[in-house]
């Protein structure tokens, strides 16, 4: 996912860059998709963010973002909206929008584009059609696995700690019991 990232951007870096180089007097739509945690596991909620980037010299119209990259069998919504709509985004503006999902199963999931509509100028009678940035296949963990490999293992060090303990405790009762003994005696000598 950290990979992803670092290219997600890049691709933003090029669309915008691309985007500055057009003359022409119109609203021009960047939209970038990333993934904020850095694992996905099932069970586990995950958020995606949506920036959208107006990066042209007109205010967009009827905005609209569409995600169906996420089915209900894969994953469940938690929060948010898959479909979004904005009355307009001015001229060097941007948005972002956040959703909450659960994945359902453990499995290589190939993550694709949301799509992206708008008119490019009040005066456009059709929409531009456009692509968020994707991310391929990303793979969602199973719980056990994950729980195995990142959590804190209480268990593991409690029974280690119980296992220990003989090994410690003996030889300390020991080392106690003569130290009483021979302090006794060193005690009596004295006196």
């Amino acid at each position: 996912v950290a990979m992803c990232k670092i290219s997600s951007a890049l691709v933003l870096l090029m669309m915008v860059m691309s985007c500055m180089a057009d003359t022409e007097e119109r609203a021009q739509i960047v939209a970038l998709k990333t993934i904020l945690n850095n694992l996905v596991v099932k069970g586990k909620d995950i958020t995606v963010q949506y920036d959208l980037y107006n990066v042209g010299s007109k205010a967009a119209r009827n905005l609209q973002l569409e995600e169906e990259g996420f089915p209900s069998d894969y994953f469940e919504l938690k929060a948010g909206l898959l479909r979004a709509r904005w009355a307009s985004l001015p001229a060097g503006a941007n948005v972002s929008h956040s959703v909450v999902l659960t994945p359902l199963q453990s499995v290589m999931f190939n993550v694709s584009q949301a799509t992206v509509r708008y008119r490019a100028s009040e005066d456009s009678r059709g929409f531009t059609v456009g692509q968020t940035s994707g991310f391929g296949e990303v793979v969602i963990y199973d719980t056990a696995a994950y729980d195995r490999q990142f959590s804190a293992h209480a268990t593991e060090w409690l029974t280690f700690g119980l296992m220990s303990l003989p090994s410690i405790a003996i030889p300390m009762a020991l080392w106690y019991k003569s130290h009483r003994k021979y302090a006794a005696l060193a005690t009596r000598k004295l006196d």
